[in-house]
């Protein structure tokens, strides 16, 4: 007798070719995103390690290889890496007072390109003029060199943001990186910009990933820091809110503390993107409400690496620290791990990096915890079709007197008197 068995579904085989959305994902020249994000200033360096006349430093932006350099005189400069020359790479070149210098035949060019010198040429190169190295604007602000890579005709004004504004007499910023290989140029990482971008709008994997699945990532959990009851799973989709801004996107985070007195506050722990790339995120292990201080920036290198900035303003140098080194995995830091404990307490690197270089939108499962992602990737791509109609994308800055509001940070929402229960209207909160 031949038994017949039901059909397996859902297996593997015969599924289609997994794809990405590369509308949102590439950023190389002439690209959809690439044009888009070209409108934008982008920081390229920490001020304070681009020191001048040091040896220039090789990056890549946007899929453009670029030198970075600050002359003699302390101007910083952007060029395109290829001497416009023979094609030696500027590198290796030498900065001097007033330029950088190539290497294989000493034509020099300053900050904006100009060929001021061709060394071994008669009087110094008598048509050098005609000789232009491919060069970006710069500026700096908040401890960071930015660079603009787009249309010379549109260049917008460099944005200001009100959680960086104003330091008092003993604050300073914290803009670099305290590791050799990310000091200048910022925090590398090999996967595409929007891998670790959207997780700006996801706060459902710091209930799961940095908690329930590897245990408390976050240093001060339960003691100087945030309560257990923040990472709680079974609460987590009642206490989390999105919302559009003006900016871009926000999610807050609902929590409650209970004082010594039994009085319970109320915090909202907010993260707001600012698009294109822009994020505020709290100080995630000392409790420090109502302070906001932090933005990072993540720059894509091309459409498989990226590089993160950041710029804190602090008086105190713990606050830094505290960001750096404030996620742990099983106690230690990602470089220190082993590959077993990389793969029994994985954290943001681990999961980030599994998605792939360029995650493939096409066989994801999106679900109601992923709403503030939609919303990010509705949002850019609106800002690519913008920049395509030929229109200012949002957070274009004109005026150089905005200053851009942030609401990211850890909020006081309110308080209620010891004794009354979690449904009393709790005290006017921000």
């Amino acid at each position: 007798m031949t038994t017949t068995s039901e059909v397996d579904t859902g297996t593997g085989y015969g599924r289609p070719k997994p794809s990405y959305n590369a509308r949102l994902r590439e950023v190389g020249p002439g690209t959809p995103m690439g044009e888009a994000l070209r409108r934008y200033w982008h920081p390229i360096a920490s001020s304070e390690t681009l020191v001048a006349g040091a040896l220039p430093q090789k990056t890549r932006v946007l899929g453009e290889d670029l030198v970075v350099f600050r002359d003699g005189q302390g101007k910083p400069g952007v060029v395109i890496e290829r001497c416009a020359h023979r094609g030696a790479s500027l590198y290796y070149g030498r900065v001097e007072d007033d330029g950088i210098r190539c290497c294989y035949h000493g034509w020099k060019f300053d900050v904006e390109g100009r060929c001021i010198e061709q060394a071994c040429e008669p009087a110094l190169g008598r048509r050098r003029d005609a000789a232009r190295q491919p060069w970006y604007p710069v500026q700096e602000r908040y401890g960071l060199v930015f660079v603009y890579m787009g249309p010379p005709e549109l260049k917008p004004e460099l944005p200001r943001y009100d959680a960086l504004e104003n330091p008092a007499e003993d604050e300073k910023y914290f803009a670099s990186w305290p590791v050799p290989h990310a000091a200048v140029l910022g925090m590398p990482a090999d996967f595409n910009w929007l891998n670790m971008y959207e997780n700006g709008a996801d706060p459902v994997h710091v209930t799961w990933l940095h908690s329930t699945h590897s245990g408390f990532q976050m240093l001060g959990t339960g003691t100087f820091g945030y309560p257990e009851s923040f990472f709680d799973p079974a609460t987590i989709a009642d206490r989390v809110t999105y919302e559009r801004t003006d900016h871009g996107v926000k999610y807050i985070q609902r929590f409650e503390v209970e004082g010594e007195d039994g009085e319970v506050t109320e915090y909202g722990f907010a993260v707001e993107q600012h698009l294109p790339n822009i994020f505020g995120l709290p100080d995630y292990v000392k409790m420090t409400p109502d302070n906001p201080d932090q933005l990072l920036w993540l720059v894509p290198s091309d459409d498989t690496t990226n590089r993160l900035f950041f710029s804190i303003r602090t008086n105190d140098p713990e606050r830094m620290v505290r960001f750096v080194i404030g996620i742990t995995q099983n106690g230690k830091q990602n470089h220190e791990l082993t590959d077993e404990e990389r793969h029994r307490f994985p954290g943001d690197a681990e999961a980030q990096g599994s998605q792939g270089a360029i995650t493939l939108d096409s066989v994801e499962t999106l679900a109601t915890s992923d709403r503030g992602v939609v919303m990010l990737r509705r949002m850019l791509l609106t800002m690519v079709d913008d920049v395509e109609a030929g229109r200012d994308p949002i957070n274009i800055v004109r005026d150089p007197s905005v200053v851009h509001r942030t609401q990211s940070g850890l909020f006081t929402l309110g308080k209620r008197p010891a004794g009354d229960d979690a449904d009393a209207p709790a005290t006017a909160g921000i």
